[in-house]
Order: structure tokens, then C-alpha cells, then sequence
């Protein structure tokens, strides 16, 4: 708001009666859509040095949208706590924590929409900022019983008028089960809920080896089914592997050993997924991600916690937790 036209609202003020000047108090003092400003204010606090040049010599700049600017002195440039983040550029900062509940809550662009009092095409836009974060901030590190296992998703290509790879599809009709219809994704987990997925363009050896790899501590034990990609990654890395094999009807191995936590993580996981009445492909890393934030809900992930993580920095977002 113009300095004039703040000058004009506080000369308004002497004219309103005690319930307004009440009911005004109120709003200003208890209305929660200040949270989020005050949130993303806070997080100005924690500059040190400039997001550009990575310079400390600093200093205050101004405001700009009801947020502090800064501006560097060794590169001049200017910034405030939302340069760098997936959050840069959006509007209605007032409605971020509201909207930050909407996904811990998994609600619909629609219901979103409603509850926020926002356009749908911003409610979707804001979902897949939002999602960036969480897509970024995966697990680095498996301890204990881990279990590995693949699962597939249905192409698709949602949005996207150019297809080449493909015949396109007629809607109504259902896909051909094959392996160019499918998206692979890789999902490890340990019996202390960590998570990690990665989705993969085929199913290789090397491939899946280079995301196993970085995950393993030391002491691990390694769960999968009877792909023998799996078996040959253990052998390699010398890692203790557990072969559970559903032909055999052989689902537990010395009553500790099984692939069912995973399992059942993949099981809530499609079923969450459809609501959405299919996923873009080049949207499911995302809604991975998603998934993996509702799931931790356990570990008092709150709304303002979510908030804060859309907050961090892009470099930040891939360093180990």
C-alpha cells in the first residue's frame, strides 16, 4: 500500500464507532492468513549473505509486497527471502499457509480452491511449487532392514499436444499393458518409515545399482522380491540379501525378513493417486514427494513446517538430512 494512501485509511479511522473499531482489532490482531506473512518474515531473519554472490556485506532496501528487500554491495544486486525458492514470483503470500494445510490434507485443486478463495488455475500452479520442495528433500541414508522393490505407473501424457513416441490414446479406451506404457519408479524403505523413490526410464542394472548405492549404511539388510538385479547388487556391495519369492509362497524369512511394509506403502500410495483421475507423468515425482510429506504426518509435519520447507533454498532442498 501507497504511504499516501495509508495516510487516507488512518484519517478513516476517527469516523468508526467502538464495535467496529472492536471487530477491526480483532481482524488485525487474530486473523490467521497473517501467519504465513509472518513466517515468510521471519525467514528474512536468517540472511546472512547475499543468495547471488554469496557475499555478507548486506543491507536493508526497502519493501516490496509487504516483504524486506536487501541488496548486496559487492554485486548490487537486490533480493528478499523468497529469491531462489520454489515460492519466487507467487502471489496472495497471505493464503500460503492456508494452502500449505490443503496439501497435508491431500484436498483436491477444487476443494483447495474453495477453502482458499483462490482461482483453480493458481490452485494447481501452487500445488506443483509447493510439491518442488518435497520432491528435492528425499532420504539419503537407509539403516537396518531395508526393502526394495519396483512398482509401475501408466503413462501419461496429460497436457501435452506433441506426442511423438506414441500413437496418442482415445479417451475412454484403456491402454495396452505394455512396457512402453509403463513408468517405472523404484521405492526403498526401512522399518523406521524413511522413504526415497526415483523414477526411472527403464529397468537396468546400473541404473537401479546407482540409486541403491548412496542409500546403504554399512549395516543394512536388504529385502526384494526375486528380481535377480537386486541379487546382483548385494553380491556386489556385499551386502547381507534377503530373497522373498511370492511363487513360492514364501512371504516372511525368519519371521523378521519381508517386503510387506513397502508393499503396503505402494498399496496407500496408488490408492491416494487416484482420485486424481491420473497423473501427468511429468508431474509424478511430485505427487511422490507429496505422498511421502502426508505419510510422515506422524512425525508432527505441520503446516507451518511444510510452509517453511517450500521456503528453503533450491541448492538446500538436495543436501542430506
Amino acid at each position: 500500500m501507497r504511504r499516501k494512501t495509508f495516510k487516507n485509511l488512518l484519517s478513516d479511522l476517527d469516523s468508526l464507532t467502538y464495535n467496529q473499531r472492536k471487530k477491526l482489532l480483532v481482524e488485525l490482531t487474530e486473523n490467521p492468513d497473517t501467519e504465513s506473512l509472518n513466517i515468510v518474515e521471519s525467514h528474512n531473519t536468517k540472511k546472512s549473505s547475499c543468495p547471488h554472490c554469496q557475499s555478507s556485506a548486506i543491507q536493508r532496501w526497502g519493501k516490496s509486497h509487504d516483504l524486506q528487500r536487501y541488496r548486496c554491495k559487492a554485486c548490487r544486486k537486490t533480493f528478499n527471502s523468497l529469491t531462489q525458492t520454489s515460492l519466487s514470483g507467487l502471489r496472495h503470500k497471505e493464503k500460503w499457509l492456508t494452502y500449505s494445510k490443503c496439501l497435508l490434507e491431500g484436498y483436491s485443486v477444487r476443494k483447495s480452491t474453495l477453502i482458499c478463495g483462490i482461482d483453480p488455475k493458481t490452485a494447481f500452479r501452487w500445488r506443483h511449487r509447493f510439491l518442488s520442495s518435497p520432491t528435492g528433500k528425499k532420504s539419503k541414508k537407509m539403516t537396518g532392514i531395508v526393502e526394495a522393490d519396483e512398482t509401475f505407473f501408466t503413462e501419461n501424457c496429460k497436457g501435452n499436444r506433441q506426442i511423438k513416441h506414441r500413437a496418442p490414446k482415445k479417451r475412454g479406451k484403456s491402454s495396452k499393458k505394455n512396457n512402453r506404457d509403463r513408468v517405472p519408479v523404484l521405492m526403498v524403505r526401512d522399518r523406521n518409515g524413511t522413504e526415497a523413490d526415483f523414477v526411472l526410464k527403464q529397468i537396468q542394472k546400473q541404473i537401479v545399482h546407482d540409486h541403491l548405492k548412496p542409500l546403504m549404511d554399512k549395516e543394512v539388510v536388504l529385502c526384494t522380491d526375486g528380481n535377480s538385479i537386486y541379487r546382483a547388487f548385494a553380491r556386489h556391495e556385499k551386502i547381507p540379501h534377503k530373497r522373498i519369492i511370492g511363487i513360492d509362497k514364501q512371504y516372511v524369512v525368519d519371521d523378521i525378513f519381508h517386503i510387506q511394509n513397502l508393499n503396503a506403502y505402494i498399496s496407500r500410495l496408488k490408492k491416494w493417486m487416484r482420485k486424481f483421475n491420473g497423473v501427468a507423468t511429468k508431474y509424478l515425482e511430485n505427487y511422490l514427494g507429496w505422498r511421502r510429506i502426508m505419510e510422515s504426518k506422524n512425525k508432527q509435519v505441520t503446516a507451518k513446517n511444510y510452509l517453511q520447507l517450500a521456503l528453503m533454498k533450491k541448492h538446500q532442498q538436495l543436501m542430506p538430512t
